[in-house]
């Protein structure tokens, strides 16, 4: 058994090793699958013939198929471990994109994103912050953001390669591509990774410390702390899977339109680092309205993207970059460690995955849901102002959440 400070660690394994093998494998699920689909959509719409809310279908499915992926990731990481669990979650995922190089309906294409949704669900963000947060205690903070700037780098770089992909050999054969690569790749890794069921009873560790489930689902910081983490989620994936198409009706070519979008993620990373070494130092109670503001920040920033003068259009989008871009990765990460301040370890894997679980089926209904404001107002500034004022109350709400007292006092024990 791995010791780390005063609590043990429950994996059999070299803690930053696990967290580098699980960054590789979010780095290939969500940036070769949820955060490339934009691209796909933008090729696909016109051949298909689809509106804007039919666009928005295929990134609905993989949302809420990742939804309920999440849901299950406590129970099964104490069922099967964790090993079995990713291995099952990525086989899945890739079973899902391969079938997507073949729809000829929208219904077909759906299936296979929900599929596809499904595999990434319970492969990545929720079991892969579950381990890292059990596996760490003095530095949970910096682990957590290094795993999720792995997904936030893969966010950056991953469109461009699937839209270079798409322009060399097709969109179909850039599924079969990415999911044969995943597949290849992540079968590999998932044995790197520990057979040791996260979240299973072992002593007196850390992991035991803190709110059952039942206390937890009575605590009413928990459901603000969901409610706060959902509206986050909503506007992250609105602007997320409508960006490019935004950026092309404000006179954008696809190639500008892609390169912002991608700089926009690249720029999570360094927001990500700074995130994660201050939320060691400081509550996470402190640090997630001030992310959630400045988030909905750049979101309005959104607003005059395309306005005359020409140096207003330009100062919005490096405003959007440079909020934005440099927050997106951190309301989970935030969100994630003011939760271990609230609830302990004992409870942590299943009450993460419950509030993964809501978030992410109300953040599914962003792509459709800024379709029909897009159809209903003719623009996007309805939905990207609508946006950016939710998230500002969600930062006003967060100042509200507060931790047991005596849950930080275990943990402070434990560490």
């Amino acid at each position: 058994m791995v010791k780390y400070g005063k609590g043990s660690v429950p994996l059999g394994s070299d803690p930053w090793g696990v967290m580098v093998v699980l960054s590789v494998i979010g780095f290939l699920l969500i940036g070769g699958m949820l955060t490339s689909l934009t691209v796909y959509m933008s090729v696909m719409q016109p051949l298909f013939r689809w509106d804007e809310a039919e666009m928005g279908a295929g990134p609905v499915a993989l949302l809420l198929g990742m939804s309920a992926g999440n849901l299950f990731v406590g129970r099964a990481m104490r069922a099967v471990g964790i090993r079995r669990l990713f291995a099952f979650g990525v086989g899945m995922a890739v079973c899902g994109w391969v079938a997507a190089g073949f729809t000829g309906t929208l219904t077909f294409f759906m299936a296979a994103m929900a599929l596809a949704g499904l595999g990434v669900g319970m492969a990545t963000i929720v079991p892969g912050i579950a381990v890292i947060a059990q596996s760490f205690h003095r530095h949970r903070g910096l682990a957590i953001a290094l795993f999720i700037g792995g997904c936030a780098l893969a966010s950056a770089t991953m469109p461009m390669i699937s839209g270079r992909l798409i322009a060399a050999l097709g969109w179909r054969e850039t599924f079969w591509t990415i999911g044969a690569a995943a597949g290849v790749i992540c079968a590999g890794l998932v044995y790197v990774l520990p057979c040791s069921r996260c979240g299973a009873s072992d002593g007196d560790g850390a992991e035991n410390l803190g709110l059952t489930r039942e206390q937890a689902l009575r605590k009413p910081g928990y459901w603000l702390l969901a409610i706060v983490l959902t509206i986050s989620q909503l506007s992250l994936n609105a602007v997320l899977f409508n960006l490019i198409a935004y950026l092309r009706h404000s006179g954008f070519d696809q190639a500008d339109a892609v390169t912002v979008y991608s700089v926009a993620n690249f720029m999570s990373l360094p927001g990500l680092l700074i995130g994660g070494l201050t939320s060691d130092r400081i509550s996470a109670r402190i640090l997630l309205p001030v992310i959630l503001a400045l988030q909905a920040g750049g979101t309005l920033a959104l607003l005059g993207v395309g306005g005359d003068p020409l140096w207003q259009g330009r100062t919005a989008i490096a405003l959007f970059i440079m909020l934005w871009g440099s927050m997106a990765g951190l309301p989970a990460q935030a969100g994630s460690m003011l939760l271990t301040e609230m609830i302990g370890q004992r409870a942590y894997p299943a009450m993460l995955g419950i509030i993964f679980t809501i978030n992410g089926f109300v953040g599914a209904l962003a792509p459709v849901a800024v379709g029909w404001a897009y159809e209903a107002s003719g623009g996007y500034a309805l939905p990207v102002f609508c946006l950016g004022t939710l998230t500002l109350v969600a930062s006003i709400a967060s100042l509200f959440c507060r931790s047991a007292p005596f849950v930080a006092a275990m943990a402070a024990r434990a560490n």
